[in-house]
């Protein structure tokens, strides 16, 4: 059987009123019905602890995030301009149509025109507005309607033009608010005029894909527009697509915005001379690492960060050591490592700090034996309820404790920290 509520078997429903029960105490659940609470339960294979788990770790999030604030956040206008998106039309099932012309998007030039910060708000804020799309829906074609279409336009993929770590770091992470938050979102994926490349970015992103998502792929073949009617009827799709709607744009611009390159006048600058006076300033040597210790006394409270790095990209991560434990070198982490183009534009974040005690963060060069790195940073340790801040979210692959020689710490200004 399926898991849906016309095709469930009596275990899928004794399962259901368990899960039911279960989580009758959380307030405030977007949805209190069946049809959502079988979302959480396939997405976990009907495993209920598990769909319990996940459900009350996405009402975390959504406090966290301020998800019922978010389709009300203006939006950087490079985001509105130069991000490919946008609703047209409906499946022959009548689930909604998304487009993604995926090929068409200056990822590097996006990358360089908003903080890590924004893109993440960003993902929040596009996932609950096609969860508002898709209940728009419901109430036009029935309550069977629980999910979207995506039409993944891949023809101008490419490795130069979209191959970026951190853009693959993003989209690992976006992959997982996706799986861990909206579960059963997607109805099907169509990708048409898929490059030779695809394969090699799909096969980064597999990992972070469940299985059950990733079942719902369909690549079409070169006859992809005959084929793409076989899901979608002709005066459902725009004419570039091979449908009949839209004259004479066929693109159905009005609807869809399929992007292009970011022009230079977006790009956010490297502070200039006179903001970096303000900063500290370190310099990580070749093949070293630089860890700068800070002490939280409460709870709650703010790390915020902003660094550039000159000429060069840079690593760093967030670890935490608890100021009880006698394993004193002993680092747990809490935001992995990852690499950031803060040569590019400045890498700004916040950790929302779960527990007192001290936090360490690490400037890694180890991948670089022939370039030291000088990186101006600001660093700040705030009280509670400071400011709005984003959930705590991995930045990358989960990275082991390490162990550190705190040492190599100064209390100056200037910090050389050259580790070979």
């Amino acid at each position: 059987m399926s898991g849906f509520l016309e095709d469930l078997t009596p275990q899928q429903a004794e399962e259901l009123g368990k899960f039911r029960a279960a989580v009758a105490d959380i307030p405030n659940k977007p949805e209190d019905n069946d049809r959502y609470y079988l979302k959480w339960l396939r997405a976990r294979k009907f495993d209920v602890e598990k769909a319990i788990k996940m459900l009350r770790n996405h009402m975390a999030y959504r406090e966290e995030v301020g998800v019922d604030a978010l389709l009300q956040w203006s939006m950087p206008q490079v985001l509105t301009k130069y991000y490919p998106k946008g609703h047209f039309g409906e499946d022959r099932m009548g689930h909604p149509v998304w487009y993604c012309n995926l090929g068409n998007f200056d990822y590097r030039g996006i990358l360089k025109s908003v903080t890590h910060e924004d893109l993440l708000k960003f993902t929040y804020y596009m996932l609950e507005k096609i969860v508002k799309l898709i209940k728009e829906y419901s109430e036009k074609n029935g309550p069977h309607i629980e999910s979207v279409t995506t039409i993944l336009d891949a023809e101008k993929l490419s490795f130069q033009r979209h191959y970026s770590w951190p853009g693959i770091q993003l989209s690992r992470q976006s992959m997982g608010i996706l799986e861990s938050n909206y579960p059963e979102i997607l109805h099907r994926l169509v990708i048409i005029k898929a490059p030779k490349v695809y394969p090699l970015f799909y096969n980064l992103l597999k990992p972070f894909i469940d299985k059950r998502t990733r079942d719902k792929f369909v690549i079409l073949s070169d006859n992809w527009q005959e084929e793409l009617q076989k899901y979608i009827s002709p005066d459902q799709l725009p004419q570039a697509y091979g449908g009949t709607r839209c004259e004479p744009d066929p693109w159905c611009s009005d609807y869809i915005n399929h992007a292009g390159d970011v022009p230079p006048e977006y790009f956010l600058t490297n502070q200039t001379e006179t903001d970096r006076e303000e900063m500290d300033r370190v310099v990580v040597g070749r093949g070293g690492c630089c860890e700068l210790e800070y002490q939280v006394e409460l709870e709650g409270s703010l790390i915020r960060w902003e660094f550039i790095s000159t000429g060069y990209n840079i690593s760093y991560g967030l670890f935490y050591r608890d100021d009880s434990s006698k394993k004193k070198l002993k680092l747990e982490p809490v935001i992995p490592m990852r690499k950031a183009d803060s040569h590019v534009v400045p890498e700004v974040g916040t950790y929302t700090c779960t527990a007192a005690g001290k936090y360490v963060v690490k400037f890694d060069n180890s991948y670089s034996w022939t370039r030291s790195k000088e990186v101006y940073f600001s660093i700040q340790v705030l009280p509670p309820n400071t400011e709005p801040r984003l959930p705590n979210l991995a930045t990358g692959d989960e990275a082991a404790a390490v162990t550190i020689d705190t040492d190599n710490n100064s209390d100056d200004e200037f910090h050389d920290c050259e580790n070979t």
